[in-house]
C-alpha cells in the first residue's frame, strides 16, 4: 500500500563552509552530462552548479555519478536538448563537503512561496476569445523559523551566513534530500508574543526551484 509522503521528521541544515567553485570545464550534451575538467571529486559527491553559459542550471544541485581524473559525470543533469544547451558551454562545480553542515533544530514553520505561472494575453479582432500564454514563473523563496537560543550554534551559523549565498539541506526520513540555494536574510530579533515560544525567521531568495536527490544507492 502506498504511504502518503509527509515532510514530518525531516531535518534542516545550513552549509557553513565557503561556496568555492572549482575550475570551469566544458559540459557535454547527454542525459547525464559530463564536465571535462581536472577532477578530484569522488562518486556520490554532491555539488552545486554555477554557469554563465547555462543559466538554467545556475544553483542546481547534482550528485556525481562517475568520476575520472579529467571528467565528472553528473547524475540526472540532462543537457541533450541542443537548443536549450548549445554545445561548448562551460560550468563550474561547487562541492558540498559532508562535514560542513550545521543542523538547525526545532523548526516550527517551513514553507516555499512563489513559483506561480506568469501569463500574458493575446486578443484578436477576428477571434472572440482571448488567448493566454505562459511567461515563465515568479521567483521562489523559502521561509522558516527556528526556536530561539541565544548561545546556540544554529544562531551563530545563521548570523555568519546572513546576507550571503547559502545552501540549505532538508533530509527526509526516506533518505531523500532537498537542497535550497539562494541568498539568506536572517532576522536575529526573536519573536515576543505572549504565551508563544520565541523564534527567529530566515528568508532565502532562491536561485530557482529546489533540487531533490533520491537516497544514494
Amino acid at each position: 500500500m502506498r504511504k502518503v509522503p509527509l515532510p514530518d521528521g525531516a531535518k534542516l541544515s545550513l552549509y557553513t563552509a565557503a561556496l568555492t567553485a572549482l575550475a570551469a570545464g566544458v559540459m557535454s550534451n547527454a542525459a547525464h552530462a559530463v564536465v571535462t575538467v581536472a577532477n578530484t571529486l569522488e562518486v556520490k559527491a554532491v555539488v552545486v552548479i554555477t554557469s554563465e553559459d547555462y543559466p538554467e542550471l545556475e544553483g542546481h544541485v547534482a550528485r556525481v555519478k562517475a568520476a575520472t581524473p579529467d571528467s565528472v559525470t553528473l547524475e540526472g543533469i540532462d543537457t541533450s536538448n541542443l537548443e536549450k544547451f548549445p554545445p561548448g558551454g562551460k560550468v563550474s562545480l561547487i562541492p558540498l563537503v559532508a562535514d560542513d553542515w550545521q543542523r538547525l533544530p526545532y523548526v516550527p514553520s517551513f514553507g516555499l512561496t512563489g513559483g506561480e505561472i506568469k501569463t500574458g494575453t493575446s486578443s484578436y479582432l477576428d477571434v472572440t476569445d482571448d488567448q493566454e500564454f505562459g511567461l515563465g514563473r515568479n521567483a521562489r523563496r523559502l521561509e522558516y523559523t527556528i526556536s530561539w537560543k541565544q548561545d546556540g550554534e544554529a544562531r551563530a551559523a545563521l548570523q555568519a551566513s546572513d546576507g550571503l549565498e547559502s545552501v540549505h539541506r532538508l533530509q527526509f526520513k526516506d533518505g531523500s534530500t532537498s537542497y535550497y540555494v539562494g541568498d539568506l536574510a536572517y532576522d536575529d530579533v526573536p519573536s515576543t508574543e505572549k504565551g508563544n515560544e520565541q523564534t527567529t525567521k530566515s528568508t532565502v531568495l532562491l536561485r530557482g526551484a529546489p533540487t531533490t536527490l533520491a537516497k544514494a544507492a
